[in-house]
């Protein structure tokens, strides 16, 4: 027997997978990210970028086959995810885990494509559920290298192909041809396209439609090279500094790394959620704190952080944001996101609007923040490590090493801050939050994040929730349309 390729022990992963031997925990966690996403894509739809994709999609006109959200509004299955994959990252609003953000193709590609197909609910979290555990482990495959995060945009490829080709009913070889196809045009984002402009919002939308066609293809019997993840001109080689070829398929089944999901409760990069928590806390105890006496305002965080922020700087600017009329540099900024929650007293999606982000008095305040390395919220990131077991880097590096044998049930995100306040009369308010909620390790439910969303958007409150009550048993939904029309306006 000849020994399989990446591509093909991933075929035969999403090929066999059935509903029965996904542990329910991961299930649950697949139900809450839908819930998160949907969040997501709702209030990106109210963005200036994400207005003017839909607008164009829509002008494109194309086959009825799925929604757009949430308008309602009919196009093909391409456009779809396209759209939806798109708008839902433009305010940074949607999960993450070990290791990319996976959140935002596996979930609207499974929907897109189970609505067209009327598909059980059951079929689509199993098409998420993979989507989430290959686009997880393709990023980590390439974690030492040039890119990180959301600059990962090359996960999106996969997971659009093997969620597509789960819920399409492709066999073994029409699933590993359409990895091949997909990764053979592996995206590279320029930093400078998704730092600032409404580019950035591309970052998951065309490598997930591109991912969607490669099955499409597949399933028609063009092919794709079946080593292309290991092969020595292929990805791993082309994107890594040091390939972890050997993670792609670790303990497929076995271990599961939708188990790390980190939600969002904020828009912004997930850096930002340690300091709103801090802030909330200070304001929740001096409600009438007012940010007009505020003399300085410290944010001790971890090296991580800062380096994210300070590539935000140059794009962040009152002048610059004029001139890119775009938000998108705003969410990964300390500055801003502290000023504007003392300001308003929340971080929600308003805080982004077109007027919102010109305000003068916000950029004033945002002067007077101060970001300081700190070595303890840092280490508390390397502290969160003993609660999954860690091997020995050089035994990473040689494949000496599985996921099965990682606890990734009992991860912890350290990606805390700390905050002092100092106020003009010298009164000084602090606060510390060591793992941000939506965490593991501090779980927040998403019910309140997608009632907030809904209600924004105008979705009625039936429908709202309708929604809530299905997603708790989707599992037991015959036709996931009924699922769709309570997520859409029309």
């Amino acid at each position: 027997m000849k020994n399989l390729t990446f591509a093909e022990k991933i075929a035969r992963f999403v090929v066999n997978l059935n509903y029965d031997d996904i542990p329910q925990r991961v299930i649950k966690k697949a139900k809450e990210q839908i819930l998160g996403v949907l969040g997501a894509i709702y209030a990106g739809s109210q963005t200036l970028p994400g207005k003017i994709i839909i607008k164009t999609i829509k002008e494109w006109g194309d086959r009825e086959e799925a929604s757009l959200i949430p308008s309602g509004v009919k196009t093909s299955v391409r456009s779809a995810v396209l759209a939806n994959c798109s708008v839902g990252v433009a305010l940074d609003y949607v999960d993450y885990l070990l290791s990319g953000h996976t959140g935002i193709s596996a979930v609207p590609v499974s929907l897109a494509i189970g609505e067209k197909l009327e598909s059980s609910g059951k079929e689509v979290l199993v098409a998420q559920i993979i989507a989430n555990e290959i686009e997880g482990r393709l990023g980590t495959s390439v974690f030492i290298g040039p890119q990180n995060g959301q600059c990962w945009s090359y996960i999106h490829l996969i997971g659009g192909a093997v969620a597509a080709g789960r819920l399409l009913n492709l066999n073994e070889h029409q699933i590993t041809n359409a990895i091949g196809i997909a990764l053979s045009q592996s995206i590279f984002t320029i930093l400078r396209g998704f730092m600032g402009p409404h580019s950035k919002l591309f970052t998951t939308g065309i490598p997930s439609q591109l991912g969607v066609q490669a099955a499409y293809f597949a399933m028609n019997g063009l092919t794709g090279a079946a080593d292309i993840i290991e092969s020595p001109i292929g990805f791993c080689s082309l994107m890594a500094d040091i390939p972890l070829k050997f993670m792609v398929t670790s303990a497929l089944g076995d271990a599961w790394v939708t188990d790390t999901i980190c939600y969002k409760l904020y828009p912004g990069c997930a850096y930002i959620d340690g300091m709103a928590d801090c802030i909330l806390k200070i304001l929740e105890k001096n409600p009438s704190l007012n940010p007009n006496e505020i003399e300085e305002i410290i944010v001790y965080s971890s090296i991580l952080t800062s380096v994210m922020n300070d590539l935000a700087i140059p794009y962040a600017d009152l002048d610059h944001i004029k001139k890119e009329q775009s938000h998108v540099a705003l969410n990964f900024s300390i500055p801003y996101n502290a000023a504007v929650l003392l300001i308003d007293k929340e971080l929600t999606p308003k805080q982004f609007t077109e007027e919102r982000i010109l305000d003068p008095q916000v950029h004033e305040l945002a002067k007077k923040v101060k970001i300081v390395n700190d070595i303890s919220t840092s280490m508390d990131i390397l502290e969160a490590l003993p609660s999954i077991q860690i091997p020995n880097p050089k035994d990473i590096i040689a494949g000496k090493f599985s996921l099965k044998d990682v606890n990734l049930e009992k991860v912890k995100v350290g990606f805390g801050a700390k905050v002092k306040i100092k106020m003009r009369d010298g009164t000084v308010y602090r606060a510390s939050q060591k793992t941000p909620k939506g965490t593991p390790g501090n779980y927040i439910p998403l019910e309140r994040k997608y009632r907030q969303e809904a209600t924004a958007i105008n979705l009625p409150q039936d429908k709202i929730q309708n929604a809530l009550t299905t997603v708790e048993s989707l599992e037991k939904l015959q036709n996931i349309r009924e699922f769709i029309y309570n997520i859409i306006l029309s």
